[in-house]
């Protein structure tokens, strides 16, 4: 491209004269010439600024220098040697170098905004991955570690309980076992999800998937939940997960509480959901995710969100907008 108008531009500056004169000789050209009307003239501006253009924003840098550097040259020699009228020959090659550096401009602006927009799609990318396995992560800790500490829970207390009561002990393998179970079939959900490439399917009655958690948990639990409206899917299986973990933090960190209230409420425009144990023995850090997972699900939401220590237990509270986040 770069040739063709290059080439253009010697023809109606002389080039059918002879090239030595179309270069050297300080006139338009030999003779009359067919190409002189106004209207090629604005033409070759228009196809010149438009390659210097297109050479700044998509050619390659060694390309698009050769390019620029060929056509501001051929493009202020045929300004100074063509007639001007009242312009002077260095307003008009004046002009032409200050159109190029406008078009040049323009290609280096429109190729930065370009690489910027793939840098930007890059970085939604990887920020969209990193999402995925943050949930996927979540998932796998608030389902299958809870599964999976109420086995050891159960095979422990066995133990505990074999060197006096064998028959009780093995009272407690079904237990395990149910444990087990359960745990391979969230498993196996959570592979059947991935499969299909979506979203885990939140519970459409969320009133009854907390009351058979609770149930499950084998906690002294007292129990209040108003939801009088459908929530959407998503937040519902925040607030089963934040609940369940809840009761599982309390399951492994205080085996001594003897009363657990859990409380999932309606406000105006959010869910306020509380859990607060009377356990004494919790560690301050035991290097698990499940208050990290807690508290990201809370803000991805744009909720509020508090874990820690009252004095006489441990609460879990969170506060969850009904609304999703735009």
């Amino acid at each position: 491209m770069t040739v063709v108008v290059c080439a253009g531009v010697f023809l109606r500056t002389g080039l059918l004269g002879g090239f030595d004169r179309a270069v050297l000789l300080d006139g338009p050209g030999v003779g009359a010439s067919p190409f002189g009307h106004p209207v090629l003239t604005a033409a070759e501006v228009v196809a010149g600024m438009a390659l210097l253009v297109a050479s700044g924003w998509r050619a390659p840098v060694l390309v698009a220098s050769s390019s620029v550097v060929a056509v501001v040259f051929v493009g202020a020699h045929a300004a100074w040697v063509r007639e001007h009228g009242p312009v002077s020959r260095a307003g008009a090659v004046g002009l032409v170098l200050a159109l190029g550096v406008v078009a040049v401009f323009t290609g280096v602006l429109l190729r930065m905004r370009e690489r910027s927009r793939v840098l930007l799609a890059a970085a939604a990318e990887d920020r969209a991955r990193r999402d995925e396995r943050l949930d996927m992560a979540r998932e796998l800790h608030d389902v299958v570690a809870h599964h999976v500490t109420g086995m050891l829970v159960r095979a422990r207390a066995a133990l505990l309980v074999a060197e006096r009561d064998e028959a009780a002990a093995c009272g407690m393998l079904p237990g395990v076992i149910d444990g087990g179970v359960d745990a391979m079939e969230a498993m196996r959900a959570m592979v059947r999800t991935l499969r299909d490439d979506g979203v885990p399917a939140a519970t459409s009655d969320l009133t009854a998937d907390l009351h058979r958690l609770v149930e499950s948990s084998e906690l002294p639990v007292r129990t209040t939940i108003e939801l009088a409206a459908v929530v959407r899917p998503e937040l519902g299986r925040s607030v089963l997960r934040i609940v369940q973990e809840a009761l599982t933090n309390t399951r492994k960190h205080a085996p001594d509480a003897t009363g657990v209230e859990v409380d999932v409420r309606l406000s105006g425009s959010a869910v306020l959901l509380s859990v607060v144990d009377n356990g004494t023995g919790r560690p301050g850090h035991s290097g698990g995710f499940g208050l990290v997972g807690m508290e990201e699900r809370v803000r991805e939401l744009g909720g509020r969100f508090f874990a820690g220590a009252t004095g006489e237990g441990w609460l879990v509270t969170a506060e969850l907008p009904l609304e999703a986040r735009a």
